[in-house]
């Protein structure tokens, strides 16, 4: 007998899927050194970082994607953990 309703869960709610990613970024923030991290999942509104300290990123900073800084992207910090931090890309 099928259960009535459907359970989803968290990630199902998303509006745009995440995939899997690994790529090394810099995260460039007013009067900051830039800070090295990790995308390791992306999706067309944001993405998560891995990060020596998240609790330390400002609300809005850029995302170099490149070493040359022509893929970059506004972010704004949506949820932080010990080690990560969830951000969605801002369109000015």
């Amino acid at each position: 007998m099928g259960a009535v309703g459907s359970f989803r869960g968290k990630a199902d709610l998303r509006k745009h899927a995440r995939k899997p990613f690994r790529w090394p970024a810099k995260i460039i923030a007013a009067n900051d050194a830039p800070q090295s991290c990790t995308v390791t999942d992306v999706s067309e509104s944001g993405a998560r970082l891995n990060i020596a300290k998240p609790n330390e990123l400002p609300e809005k900073f850029v995302l170099l994607l490149t070493t040359s800084g022509k893929a970059r992207r506004l972010c704004r910090v949506i949820w932080r953990s010990r080690k990560e931090a969830g951000v969605k890309f801002v369109i000015e």
